[in-house]
């Protein structure tokens, strides 16, 4: 673990559940990091390091370690609810660059790999 990730991991130690979330600003001038940098290590806390971090869009605002069932109800509701905005949004502007430019693109959700650097031709 490299020592943003060992630092933010630690400091979210002592913010397990909802109740007691840390803000991006908060852990922002604890680690001397770009808030950036943060929700990069965060994410990479979750996907590789698999540490159950949710963060909540009601107060209080947040990221936390997910420390019940229900926490971990509430915060996957939340990212299944942007992932179905997202592919919608996705879907309609592939349907317009289709008619108005001729490209197609496949559309596809790969769980199993990283993210594409670039959309596939």
């Amino acid at each position: 673990m490299e020592h943003l990730e060992r630092q933010i991991f630690e400091i979210l130690q002592q913010h397990q559940g909802k109740e007691r979330a840390i803000t991006v600003g908060d852990l922002q001038r604890e680690v001397l990091a770009s808030t950036r940098k943060i929700r990069a290590v965060i994410a990479t806390l979750v996907t590789e390091r698999r540490v159950p971090i949710a963060s909540t869009v009601h107060p209080p605002y947040g990221f936390y370690l997910i420390t019940s069932p229900e926490e971990a109800k509430e915060c996957l509701a939340q990212y299944w609810s942007r992932v179905e905005e997202v592919a919608r949004r996705a879907k309609i502007l592939a349907d317009v660059v289709r008619d108005q430019f001729g490209v197609e693109i496949q559309l596809e959700l790969r769980f199993d790999q990283p993210p594409a650097a670039e959309p596939p031709t």
